[in-house]
């Protein structure tokens, strides 16, 4: 397929996003983010002719970017080149699509990461919870093809009568590479229902798991708890749809990791997406893995600090719309020697609204 090159329509200006958190990066401690710019793909962007949608993730590895599309019907990932350095965000380039065979159907692809130990992908689904498919994990050759799947823990399971185990729409969002290649970290999206509630209007406790899992028997080996925030906004008109999540986490090294906190309230014209980044240490956090409902017992949850408010850049993005963010990773580093982060959203295919495949870069700022 020829690369499709979508040309810089607007420059946008470049801003300064302060924070006071530290982060420990296997390099450099991180002080904030400066926002380089934005891109989006045009509506109706079809590769060899599937339309191009559902970006729920990111990976960057041997110099290109990787994003998995969530299409129920035809799992497959993308390949892309971004065009971006200190002064501007200049263009995305299509590389290829690449179709996902497995031999399970009913399949939720959510996340996907490029394992530099076996050159392979692994992948998640979400499964079909409400037709007793379970969420799954996957290795695949960078061909598409399937190599193998990771067991899963029986905590992970749809129950036979759907009153412990996962939510429709609540698991495997999250994946990263462990810094011991042996693991990997996976991230539910919303608490299991032994565990508490789906986030509400109302403060509360909302605890999602996230282990630490051996990528070759499946094995939980360390899990902990991060607590979910309450939705920050109710819809228009009020009691319609709205929701918050968990949709990525990218692990930063010694048990701490940033995690997209990512609420939605239908209505607005704006997107009615809350998009926050938080930094959050597990070092002191309790190893729940044994706990069979968080509900009934003592934990300590890790750490949650803000971060980020994707709110501060609102204004310098495409019609002012934070949209649909479900992935996170590292870049290139840029001229300076600065890492770069990149984030993607998915635009659900446009079924709700008419919402945008955005990318968006930023500089890491060092301390």
């Amino acid at each position: 397929m020829k690369n499709v090159t979508l040309l810089l329509v607007s420059i946008f200006l470049i801003t300064s996003c302060k924070t006071t958190q530290t982060v420990i990066t296997k390099e450099k401690p991180i002080k904030g983010l400066r926002f380089i710019g934005e891109q989006t793909i045009p509506a109706n962007t079809y590769v060899d002719s599937l339309l191009l949608g559902g970006l729920s993730s990111i990976d960057y590895a041997n110099g290109h970017f990787y994003a998995i599309s969530d299409d129920k019907n035809n799992a497959r990932f993308y390949e892309f080149d971004l065009d971006y350095n200190l002064d501007a965000f200049n263009a995305i380039t299509i590389i290829k699509q690449t179709k996902i065979t497995s031999p399970i159907k009913d399949l939720d692809p959510e996340s996907l990461r490029f394992d530099k130990t076996t050159k392979h992908f692994i992948w998640t689904s979400e499964g079909a919870i409400r037709k007793g498919v379970s969420p799954a994990i996957f290795e695949i050759a960078t061909t598409g093809d399937f190599i193998k799947q990771i067991p899963v823990a029986k905590q992970f399971q749809v129950s036979k009568d759907n009153t412990k185990g996962p939510r429709q729409n609540g698991t495997f969002e999250g994946l990263s590479m462990a810094k011991d290649t042996k693991y990997i970290w996976l991230a539910m999206e919303l608490p299991l229902r032994e565990d508490g509630e789906e986030p509400s209007l109302k403060s509360g406790k909302y605890p999602v798991r996230i282990s630490k899992i051996n990528k070759e028997t499946g094995a939980i080996v360390f899990q902990f708890v991060y607590e979910l925030g309450a939705i920050p906004k109710d819809s228009k008109p009020a009691g319609k749809f709205r929701v918050n999540g968990t949709p990525e986490i990218l692990a930063l090294g010694n048990k701490q990791f940033f995690i997209i906190e990512r609420a939605y309230a239908s209505g607005y014209d704006d997107g009615g997406n809350t998009v926050k980044i938080f930094r959050i240490n597990a070092q002191k956090a309790s190893d729940v893995k044994d706990i069979n409902s968080l509900k009934t017992t003592a934990y300590v949850p890790a750490t949650k600090e803000l971060f980020f408010d994707f709110e501060s850049v609102r204004s310098q993005l495409t019609k002012g719309i934070v949209d649909n963010i479900e992935g996170i990773t590292f870049g290139k580093k840029l001229a300076n020697g600065h890492q770069s982060l990149v984030f993607v959203s998915d635009d659900n295919f446009k079924k709700f609204s008419p919402q945008l495949t955005q990318f968006i870069v930023f500089e890491v700022l060092p301390f």
